[in-house]
């Protein structure tokens, strides 16, 4: 890297309490790129009103197409807000800019519970307020995603899955000559690859940097102590390894969001991409030849969470917020979200009946599939993600080197 550059954030992280951070802002410690907040900048917050919830998802496609079938099965509209799906944006969303004045319910990549819990920023939730939670498999309600600090048997809830998967990469197999799945492929198509080279492309945060990281794990390349807390030096390292292959023209781009993934596989500019499993499939709709990798080294394995926020208790729409809850554990969500994106919430099982008795397309098959690709996927042993790992702010000091490199 040039001495002349130099590197600068472009994201805040914390996993402390907001007072925290205001007293760290306070005495100067402030990163470049703080939100507009600390400037004396608010948000306006909004009242309760009757028959509306509010939400704040960190990524589109947890939206289900749109919001027809939650109207009708549940009385009530929904107003929802996008932003980046970037677990630090989120914190600083809800910890500093005061998301809960305006939203209801928060969703982002499970990890976060314990910053939230700890600010203060969401409420313990009673699953008996939620029939459809009942049904769910014992091994998804107890998730240390959704209890975290509390043991399960302690009967503390903090989050309702909203959709799970496990991530991999997008390829082109005719034309890299590489075989379709079930197939498996190797993650070296992004990483390290002469037939992609100069066309493949990862993503521009820390969890992409993870994502190298166990790349190199899995290849023999890097010793690592644990996967799901990788050391600064571990960082350092993998931060080395995807500088070099930059230099060595390996990477089209570093995208952002979600629209750039599809955007640059349907103009034909990478051949390979970490990317989300819907990019693949808005790639096809174009007549792209897009393939979802069974990867052979590991998977990204998430969950999305929605919490409430601990406003809520203040404008008195707790019902109405649980009404919508149990809503995203029914077959009206399932039925929806699995044959769009891929995704299986919490209660997949009850997808099939909904479509049966709504007079709907039958989607047995797209949910058979969906659920044997899921178990498939799960089994690999590496790795659960976590979004606010021990080390967080090294890890995206080392991907903001790799950025500025």
């Amino acid at each position: 890297m040039a001495k002349s550059k130099k590197i600068i954030s472009k994201h805040l992280y914390y996993h402390l309490s907001r007072r925290n951070f205001i007293k760290g802002a306070a005495a100067g410690s402030v990163i470049v790129g703080a939100p507009a907040i600390l400037k004396g900048l608010t948000r306006r917050a909004k009242a309760a009103e009757k028959g509306v919830v509010r939400m704040l998802f960190t990524a589109p496609t947890m939206i289900p197409g749109d919001w027809t079938r939650f109207e009708k099965d549940t009385g009530l509209k929904m107003e929802d807000t996008v932003i980046k799906d970037d677990p630090g944006i989120f914190l600083t969303e809800v910890q500093v800019n005061d998301a809960g004045d305006r939203f209801d319910m928060i969703s982002t990549l499970s990890g976060t519970e314990q910053s939230l819990i700890d600010g203060g920023n969401i409420l313990q939730m009673e699953t008996s307020a939620m029939p459809n939670w009942s049904g769910m498999p014992a091994s998804i309600q107890s998730m240390p995603y959704l209890v975290r600090d509390l043991s399960p048997s302690a009967g503390k809830v903090w989050g309702v899955p909203l959709a799970m998967n496990a991530d991999s990469f997008g390829y082109l197999p005719k034309k890299l000559g590489e075989k379709r799945p079930p197939e498996e492929a190797s993650w070296s198509l992004v990483f390290e690859n002469e037939k992609t080279m100069g066309r493949s492309s990862t993503g521009d945060n820390y969890i992409y940097l993870w994502e190298a990281l166990a790349y190199l794990k899995h290849t023999g390349q890097l010793a690592v102590k644990d996967i799901l807390n990788p050391s600064p030096a571990e960082a350092k390292a993998t931060a080395d390894f995807l500088i070099k292959r930059k230099e060595a023209g390996q990477f089209r781009l570093f995208w952002k969001i979600f629209d750039d993934q599809v955007a640059v596989m349907k103009n034909g500019e990478v051949d390979a991409i970490r990317c989300w499993e819907p990019a693949v499939n808005e790639a096809n709709k174009a007549g792209g030849d897009w393939v979802y990798a069974t990867a052979k080294e590991f998977y990204l394995k998430w969950m999305h969470g929605i919490y409430i926020t601990s406003q809520v208790e203040d404008r008195g729409n707790i019902d109405e917020v649980y009404t919508a809850l149990n809503w995203f554990l029914s077959g009206g969500y399932a039925s929806a979200i699995t044959p769009l994106r891929g995704y299986l919430n919490g209660r997949p099982d009850l997808a099939v009946d909904y479509n049966n008795s709504n007079g709907l397309e039958d989607i047995t098959t797209a949910m058979d599939a969906a659920q044997e690709k899921m178990a498939l996927k799960f089994a690999k042993e590496d790795f659960w993600f976590s979004a606010v790992p021990e080390n967080l702010q090294e890890m995206q000091a080392q991907m903001d080197r790799v950025l500025n490199a």
